[in-house]
């Protein structure tokens, strides 16, 4: 059992990522479009272009709290498809690996 875990959410607006340690509840990195960076610079906020910066930060901000490794558990019935996939690949293409 892996015990960091990203989770993914999405509202009509925005999309939020962060890595978490499972027992702890501890908050190793976050990412948002709601940030006030990239809400003044993404032309918009919950395409596939804010997916893959969500997904470049949550790989740069675990990489400097030494995070190498982590795992994503879908929910019940979800697919790994769509923004999804994009901010997890996004997330593998910048060294981070999934157990």
């Amino acid at each position: 059992m892996w015990w960091l875990v990203v989770e993914v959410a999405w509202t009509r607006r925005f999309i939020h990522a962060k890595v978490m340690h499972r027992a702890t509840s501890k908050v190793i990195s976050v990412a948002t479009t709601n940030s006030r960076d990239l809400r003044n610079t993404l032309p918009s906020l919950t395409d596939n272009n804010a997916c893959r910066v969500i997904g470049k930060l949550i790989a740069e901000r675990s990489k400097e709290a030494d995070v190498f490794a982590m795992s994503y558990e879908p929910n019940k019935n979800e697919r790994i498809e769509g923004r999804l996939a994009i901010i997890l690949d996004t997330i593998q293409e910048n060294d981070i690996i999934f157990v």
